[in-house]
């Protein structure tokens, strides 16, 4: 063969492979090849049907064997739920990595991540974690400085409102979260907030608050008054709630109830403000939480659990 007939020959050999190489390859089936790293990116989480969702809990700096520690009480997916297992569970599961604590201001204390949980003797377990931050009981004095407030320290033992949106446990931290704050104030023998943000304040009688059975009403509703002359604060304290009688028997001093705001804010992202009220009854203290429901004049009841005692 000439030395230019067998170049040709190479060639096409050469062709041949280049077009069997870049076709597309048909491999039998064999032995796998060894697995190499999974990069999994998980869906995010479904939203609630409108709102947030949230867990509504109290922070106390030394709840915990002298560490800091969340009481969970409310919780809010789709509707709201006080049902302790389940708003424990959320807490367990890893749902509620980081809490906001508020001030008396309304404004972030600092934050709380969560850990784990620890049971201390309330019905629920409790959120253990490491905090960071000013104490609750502080508002702001400007240049970054908080000051402590001692009415504040003196009914809540220096302990105060705590919120956390739920998340997936298997995503990063969430950011912190931000909540329109409001107000509350005495008017007479009612509670005075405005609900909407309209400028008017709607008013809720105390003697209403709670019903035949010494519990939180499931609904609260406003007084038919123009609003109040009162200057609304974020917190408020050592209310007096004097407990109807039981039938044919006079009034038990020792039924006396004290109520304190624990907060006046946006909860669920409706624009419209939730109440936290502590309710300290003779032997159990008590945390609820009133939302509206079609009216800024009709609140109902979230949801109520116990949490740190006084």
């Amino acid at each position: 063969m000439s030395m230019t007939t067998d170049r040709l020959a190479r060639l096409r050999v050469a062709w041949l492979v280049l077009a069997v190489s870049c076709g597309p390859a048909v491999r039998p089936d064999g032995p796998a090849d060894e697995p190499g790293g999974v990069v999994r990116t998980p869906p995010r989480p479904p939203a609630a049907a409108s709102g947030r969702q949230i867990v509504v809990g109290e922070m106390c700096p030394q709840a915990a064997a002298g560490r800091p520690a969340i009481a969970p009480l409310v919780m809010r997916t789709v509707t709201w739920t006080d049902e302790a297992s389940e708003v424990t569970s959320s807490v367990e599961r890893g749902s509620v990595p980081r809490f906001v604590v508020l001030g008396v201001d309304g404004a972030q204390a600092g934050v709380f991540d969560t850990v784990g949980v620890a049971d201390v003797g309330l019905p629920q377990s409790v959120a253990a974690g490491a905090y960071v931050g000013a104490l609750p009981c502080t508002t702001d004095a400007g240049s970054g400085q908080r000051v402590e407030q001692p009415a504040c320290k003196a009914a809540l033992a220096g302990c105060g409102l705590a919120i956390a949106e739920i998340s997936r446990p298997d995503f990063d931290l969430p950011d912190t979260p931000q909540f329109a704050t409001g107000g509350a104030c005495l008017a007479g023998d009612g509670l005075a907030v405005d609900i909407d943000g309209d400028g008017a304040s709607e008013v809720f009688p105390l003697a209403s608050l709670l019903d035949g059975g010494r519990s939180p009403t499931t609904e609260w509703s406003a007084a038919p008054t123009a609003g109040a002359g009162c200057t609304p604060t974020f917190q408020l304290y050592d209310v007096r709630l004097v407990l109807p009688p039981e039938p044919g028997k006079p009034v038990d001093p020792k039924w006396t109830v004290f109520l304190d705001v624990l907060g006046v804010l946006d909860l669920d992202g409706d624009a419209r403000k939730e109440i936290v009220l502590a309710l300290r009854f003779p032997t159990v203290r008590t945390v609820v939480v009133y939302t509206p429901s079609g009216s800024a004049q009709r609140l109902e009841l979230a949801g109520e659990g116990q949490s740190f005692p006084r």
